[in-house]
């Protein structure tokens, strides 16, 4: 009898044992059934560029190395749209909205629906509000860079190619509205004050599009305008305004600026239709909007600015870049 029940004891406390190692590997990331849990992450983009074509394979890598399925959503470049994007989003009940904005402002609405619902949203790529560093409250963090101090280092390169004798200045800027658009110039013009001689000329919006700054360059041509050098606010529109300067046998009296290390952009530096551009990897931020995502999710902790920072390329060390977009 003794040894019954001093079998039974054992059996007992080994049961008891199990039970609490059972318990020990549950986390916050397990369902009630003891499963991992597979997050579910919206991400809602402005409208199509070739950026964001590189941006996605971040995302993707991202969210299979971490186990996250994502849903995405284009809004086409209508504030509106991506308003209603968010709020489906919202109802559908996803884990967190990771934004990346048609417009700064118009997206602060955003952010409050997702709090009031208590839906955690992120911002990557393109900020929300008016503050230069990303940061705003109510947000996860945003991923990106800050876009003043982008325009001001196209700036600096301005200077540094006219020199003390200054020149005439074309701004071919993005889609109006846009966080990049508002701060890339307000860095740039910033930065060119500096020197008196720096005078800006003429101003248009190509949409980030090439074909619109080839025909903006071409009838700036026609109208016999005099610039120095041509700023645009993205490689794509550089490339066009740098072709237009090509056919017309321009391109050695004036400058070109662009932004964003694409691969066409890197390829017009060495082609000599463009004379500098700026790079960060797109790849990069967008597998660390998904990265940040997880680990807030996961109930860690995570910064309110994960900042990713342009840097200059020229002639000088555009062999050491490579393009993703």
């Amino acid at each position: 009898m003794k040894k019954i029940t001093k079998l039974l004891s054992i059996m007992i406390t080994f049961v008891m044992l199990i039970s609490l190692v059972g318990c020990g590997e549950k986390s916050a990331s397990t369902t009630k059934d003891g499963e991992k849990k597979k997050y579910k992450i919206a991400v809602l983009l402005p409208g199509p560029t070739g950026y964001f074509v590189a941006t996605k394979e971040g995302i993707e890598k991202a969210a299979k190395e971490n186990g996250v399925e994502i849903e995405y959503a284009d809004a086409q470049w209508d504030a509106s749209k991506q308003m209603s994007q968010v709020e489906d989003f919202i109802a559908k009940k996803v884990d967190l909205i990771a934004l990346c904005s048609v417009d700064a402002i118009a997206a602060e609405k955003a952010v409050k629906a997702s709090n009031d619902a208590k839906v955690p949203i992120l911002a990557f790529t393109n900020a929300i509000g008016t503050d230069p560093t990303g940061k705003y409250e109510g947000l996860v963090s945003y991923v990106g860079q800050n876009e003043v101090n982008t325009g001001a280092l196209c700036g600096k390169t301005a200077m540094k190619m006219l020199g003390e004798k200054g020149g005439n200045i074309v701004l071919i800027e993005g889609r109006p509205g846009t966080n990049p658009q508002r701060n890339r110039r307000a860095g740039f013009l910033n930065e060119i004050k500096k020197n008196s001689n720096m005078k800006v000329v003429y101003t248009q919006t190509s949409n980030w599009e090439k074909e619109q700054a080839l025909k903006i360059t071409e009838d700036l041509i026609q109208k016999k305008t005099k610039f120095d050098l041509i700023f645009c606010q993205d490689d794509n529109s550089a490339t066009g305004a740098g072709q237009a300067l090509k056919e017309a046998g321009l391109k050695d009296k004036v400058k070109v600026i662009g932004l964003g290390g694409s691969k066409d952009g890197l390829q017009a530096i060495k082609d000599k239709t463009i004379d500098a551009t700026t790079y960060m990897s797109a790849v990069e931020e967008g597998a660390k909007a998904i990265e940040t995502s997880v680990k807030f999710l996961k109930g860690e902790k995570v910064e309110p600015l994960t900042e990713i920072v342009q840097v200059e390329v020229n002639t000088s060390n555009v062999d050491s870049f490579k393009g993703e977009w």
